[in-house]
């Protein structure tokens, strides 16, 4: 077997001469257009004669030919020569008038077959790149070190283990011969692999999930084909495994005992059913081994996709490595819609929590106040973006526009960080960029994130890869900015200007008494840079830097222009808007009905019922808050009068 490439490239480029490549495989008796004295004094390892050898295009027994007018880069593979031996060869271009002179001796050398006996390599050191690694005793790469290598092969009596915080590098293809049991890809570490060639043999991959509680779901892909999903959660019910309805956008159930992970898809599974229950939040969530069997996915996948109706489809990381977020993308520019994130199921099993994280190439906005799954808050993702990873068996749902999305090998990364959606921070940044984030909690444990980043990547339109479009389910409290008509949970933003101003909106499934606050910032928001939130019903401005949190009460609804994001006073309007209807908000809170009148004082409240009778009178209240708290009638549709120094407002109220 040959374990290295010839590898020219044409920097003349395409579209000149006929430039073509001769490549002499003959010492002795070599064409006329040669001189035997080229390689009469460079013996190759005393071999007189390389012999016949196959290469891409047919058959070669002195040169080989071939025109690099096809493409800026050609390779070409020969196959049968010895292995570890040093090959010499020359090239020099040819034209119809003219042949250049001989290159320099360039030489190669192939690979060996380097085998681990359980104590020690045959070469002496561990594989190289271009070697062929056979493993025929145990191997433990926290005991016995990585290596790369050109295949890797386990044998009956051998075993390999993969430990946490390791990564293999594997130029073609693997083959266990020893079982799965003896093939193990432990959490946290990684098998990465280069080029598109198919692996023979089943492996084991375990990947942890994040702290969870009996009742909570994760969104699983498989880095293996051939894993059924009884088989790996046997203790989940079998009616809580699912599939995501496209045409629907409803999660349907599967047979677990009958269906087998499809490879680039993802799937819902509850935990198993005798896992630690919720007790309360002083009680730890407890970590869940998923343990993966089959042969490891490798190479270019492509995974159906359909946009017939809102276009979310389940998909998930199908190696058994971290794919990155950003060649995800650039590989689907086609497929994945221009507003869409990639949203991460991160929640508790609880029906009033948001279901989903999302991020973009921009930024990550979370959904839970304390973190969650699959990070360890929304101060994780900090830094530069490029390096994000989807860990292995990671599900996520994006937005497609295409039939297909593509995998391939260039987006794997040899990243351990133990986590889902975590990223690798230590490169340096190759994109200025500079964030906040914002989040709405409400009096009952609502929360919702929402992001903003300037960089000299994006623009102020929308941005394919950039911006994420906030997902409209049903959660109790949703916080976005505003860009052509779409609600974004991420909005990336041309290179900074404090003359920008960010319209944000937001919708509450019940009124009440809600908080906006800044959650962190980085770049030059973390330099001094002022941050100011406009409420344009009350007239307010609040420097979110300076005075921290901003408390508002409003009614249920969904509310597109109240609030905008400014970043001097310099763009503030300084015209006095007259007292609106929008600026009371009247909610229940219990049995007592509150009124809030933001900047106006209330003097007096009356309260009728739809037939026009007095059924209540407060006076003298001079405050800008106040609540009724003794209103003794039964449910009805009932009007309030509310007096303040900035005029009157009537609002209509259910009781």
């Amino acid at each position: 077997n040959l374990y290295k490439n010839f590898i020219l490239i044409d920097k003349v480029g395409a579209g000149n001469e006929n430039v073509t490549l001769r490549r002499k495989t003959t010492v002795t008796g070599p064409s006329t257009s040669y001189s035997s004295s080229d390689w009469d004094s460079y013996p190759v390892d005393n071999v007189d004669d390389l012999g016949s050898h196959t290469s891409v295009g047919g058959t070669t027994t002195t040169f080989v030919t071939e025109d690099l007018n096809v493409g800026d880069v050609t390779s070409y593979e020969v196959t049968g020569l010895d292995t570890d031996t040093n090959y010499f060869y020359r090239v020099r271009a040819v034209s119809a008038t003219e042949t250049s002179e001989d290159s320099n001796i360039i030489v190669t050398t192939t690979g060996a077959q380097n085998v681990w006996n359980g104590t020690e390599w045959t070469a002496g050191s561990a594989p190289d790149a271009i070697d062929a690694a056979i493993i025929e005793g145990p191997y433990n790469t926290t005991d016995d070190g990585t290596f790369s290598a050109a295949t890797l092969i386990v044998n009956a009596e051998g075993s390999i283990t993969v430990s946490t915080g390791t990564s293999l590098t594997i130029t073609d293809g693997i083959v266990n011969n020893a079982g799965a049991e003896n093939f193990i890809v432990e959490d946290n570490a990684n098998i990465i692999q280069t080029n598109d060639v198919a692996n023979t043999g089943a492996i084991t991959v375990e990947k942890n999930s994040s702290p969870l509680y009996r009742l909570d779901y994760t969104m699983w892909s498989s880095p293996v084909s051939g894993q059924n999903l009884q088989e790996f959660s046997p203790e989940t019910l079998s009616n809580r495994f699912y599939t995501y309805n496209e045409t629907t956008d409803q999660y349907n159930a599967v047979d677990p005992s009958i269906t087998t992970f499809t490879t680039g898809l993802g799937y819902l599974i509850r935990i198993a059913n005798n896992h630690t229950a919720y007790v309360d939040t002083d009680t730890p969530g407890t970590q869940w081994t998923g343990t993966f069997t089959g042969t490891p996915n490798n190479g270019d996948i492509s995974v159906n996709i359909t946009t017939t109706s809102n276009g979310y489809n389940l998909t998930g990381n199908p190696y058994p490595s971290p794919i990155n977020v950003h060649d995800f993308y650039s590989a689907n520019s086609g497929n994945i819609n221009a507003g869409s994130a990639l949203y991460f199921w991160r929640k508790r099993n609880d029906a009033t929590a948001s279901s989903y994280a999302s991020v973009t190439m921009a930024a990550y906005t979370a959904n839970s106040q304390t973190g969650g799954f699959g990070d360890t808050g929304s101060g994780t993702f900090t830094g530069e973006p490029s390096n994000w990873v989807i860990n292995p068996g990671q599900g996520f749902i994006v937005q497609a526009t295409g039939s297909t999305l593509v995998f391939n090998n260039s987006m794997r990364r040899g990243v351990n960080n133990g986590q889902f959606f975590r990223m690798n921070q230590e490169n340096t940044p190759t994109t200025t960029i500079s964030r906040l984030w914002l989040n709405i909690t409400g009096n009952n444990g609502e929360f919702n994130q929402m992001a903003v980043a300037y960089s000299n990547a994006t623009t102020n339109a929308l941005d394919y890869g950039w911006d994420g479009t906030m997902l409209e389910n049903n959660d109790d409290v949703k916080l976005y900015s505003i860009i052509e008509d779409t609600k974004l949970s991420i909005q990336a933003r041309a290179t900074f200007t404090d003359a920008d101003a960010v319209t944000v909106g937001y919708k509450a499934k019940n009124a009440g008494n809600y908080t906006i606050s800044l959650d962190h910032v980085d770049g030059l928001f973390e330099e001094g840079q002022q941050i100011y939130l406009i409420d344009k019903v009350q007239n307010m401005t609040h420097n979110l830097t300076e005075s921290g949190d901003y408390n508002f009460s409003t009614a249920a609804g969904t509310f597109n222009d109240r609030f905008e994001i400014i970043y001097t006073m310099n763009a503030l309007d300084t015209n006095t808007p007259v007292l609106n209807a929008n600026q009371v908000v009247v909610y229940k809170d219990g049995n007592n009905v509150m009124i809030d009148a933001g900047t106006a004082e209330v003097s007096t409240i009356n309260v009728y019922d739809i037939n026009g009778r007095l059924l209540y009178t407060a006076n003298n209240i001079n405050a800008t808050t106040t609540a009724i708290n003794n209103l003794r009638i039964a449910q009805q549709l009932i009007i309030l009068e509310i007096n303040t120094d900035k005029g009157t407002v009537n609002k209509k109220f259910v009781f």
